[in-house]
């Protein structure tokens, strides 16, 4: 007869410290005990290496600096919750400095680790806030709220955000140059397309996303199931039409070597912003207008689909011309709402007649492996962002994009920071301007000669104004 518990004895050492711990186990709770023991030490291990690296700050702290003494504070790391202590310092201004919380990465007031807020936003992409409160809960054994789970969203996700539009502007702004990338696509194909979702306390009701996608082809990996080969997704929000075509030239650039490609294919759904997604890489470029939209306008239009399916075919195959003519007999032939429609699908074909034809049938010998943006659209927007009564904030917006693009690499905390400002480059701010009396605009103000010009504050506001 075995005993009813297993005795556990682990010694560490950080530095010249050693630290040991004992527990007994419960044969019936042995997975448990083990796993609870596990991480009270992987806890004190924190513990012990945030204390050697607070030490060894205090030796390398300007001199000028006070030793205002030591205060605790909580952790929320991926082992739990460990609270530590650490030195706090005064400056040369009195202000209060915490290297060790620097060294850490915490910001004021934080909490939670920069890897727990990875964790949390990347949960955050695959449901609502409240699901990934409950998963990083229970995967770190600390009660999170799901307020907390929007506030890292919010902050990884905008500060992703915020280094490419720092990025966009260094490149596009500034003239700086970046190292192109290592993907070689004589022909790459391009999509564009957005979404709009809906927003709350914000001065509009719904903003668009725009999204799209760039790859070298496509691969099979099943029956009739098809794979795009290094696909690159862009999303984006708030952007003016020619903010949008940059921010696809600098991530075209760090992604493929844009240098060997001959000839790029383009498809949408005809927006005037879609067709001209493109236009800034400086590549000779086919723009086929998407079959979905085109064969979806064409049911719209068509009480018979074989009538609609016929239309488009010949769309794609012969001169608009000759079909053009072919339509509007349709559409004298009809009346009523039906006319309307035919009309609508007239206007919509003849808006893009220059982009209906096949490749083969414009003399071009390369497949047009497009159509994947709809599914993209799905994967990237509408499935985390749309339905079940969602509404978002400007920024929330923005942030989720952001998340939902590199949702990959921050599970494996692999995703590299773009720095806001160029390395060792100072940002000249002016402070404190002085305007000449000169430059100020001359007007006048109908107080100073009004019925009341002669009270004690308009007199006031006089010397004020004039300096005197």
């Amino acid at each position: 007869m075995t005993e009813d518990t297993v005795n556990i004895s682990i010694a560490i050492k950080v530095e010249n410290k050693t630290h040991e711990f004992q527990k007994s186990v419960p044969i019936s709770a042995i997975e448990e005990g083990v796993q609870t023991m596990a991480v009270a030490v992987g806890q004190e291990v924190m513990r012990g290496v945030i204390s050697e690296l607070d030490v060894r700050m205090a030796e390398q702290v300007p001199d000028s600096w006070v030793n205002a003494g030591t205060e605790e504070r909580w952790l929320v790391c991926s082992l739990g919750a460990v609270r530590y202590k650490r030195r706090v310092y005064l400056d040369e201004q009195r202000k209060r400095q915490k290297p060790m919380d620097d060294v850490l990465g915490l910001q004021r007031y934080a909490r939670m680790s920069v890897r727990v807020q990875e964790m949390g936003a990347s949960l955050a992409c695959s449901g609502s806030y409240r699901l990934a409160a409950d998963q990083l809960s229970y995967l770190t054994k600390t009660a999170i709220s799901h307020s907390a789970i929007q506030r890292m969203a919010w902050s990884v996700g905008n500060r992703i955000a915020d280094g490419e539009e720092a990025e966009r502007q260094r490149i596009f702004a500034e003239g700086e140059q970046h190292e192109a990338g290592k993907i070689t696509a004589p022909v790459l194909y391009g999509e564009s397309d957005g979404v709009w979702v809906h927003l709350q306390r914000e001065r509009r009701r719904s903003t668009e996303v725009r999204v799209a996608i760039l790859s070298t082809g496509r691969k099979a990996v099943g029956k009739d199931r098809f794979r795009l080969e290094n696909k690159h997704c862009i999303t984006a929000v708030g952007l003016t039409a020619e903010k949008w075509q940059e921010q696809i030239v600098r991530e075209a650039h760090l992604f493929f070597d844009l240098e060997q490609t001959q000839l790029l294919i383009s498809g949408g759904d005809g927006n005037q912003w879609v067709r001209h997604s493109f236009d800034r890489l400086q590549v000779d470029q086919e723009f086929v207008l998407d079959r979905f939209h085109l064969q979806r306008a064409a049911r719209r239009a068509f009480q018979d689909h074989q009538v609609a399916r016929d239309f488009v075919t010949r769309f794609r195959q012969e001169d608009f011309e000759r079909v053009q003519k072919d339509l509007q007999e349709q559409i004298h032939l009809s009346t009523g709402k039906r006319r309307k429609k035919l009309e609508d699908f007239y206007r919509y074909v003849h808006h893009n007649r220059d982009v209906l034809l096949d490749l083969p049938y414009r003399g071009l010998s390369q497949p047009a492996f497009l159509g994947a943006i709809e599914g993209n659209v799905d994967k990237l927007v509408v499935h985390r962002m749309k339905g079940r009564g969602c509404s978002w904030r400007l920024r929330g917006v923005r942030a989720m994009l952001a998340l939902c693009r590199n949702a990959d690499s921050l599970r494996c905390h692999a995703y590299r920071y773009i720095p806001l400002q160029a390395p060792g480059k100072y940002v000249r701010r002016p402070y404190r301007l002085e305007v000449k009396y000169s430059d100020n605009l001359q007007a006048s103000m109908p107080i100073f000669q009004g019925p009341h010009k002669n009270r004690p504050w308009v007199k006031y506001l006089h010397k004020v104004i004039h300096a005197r």
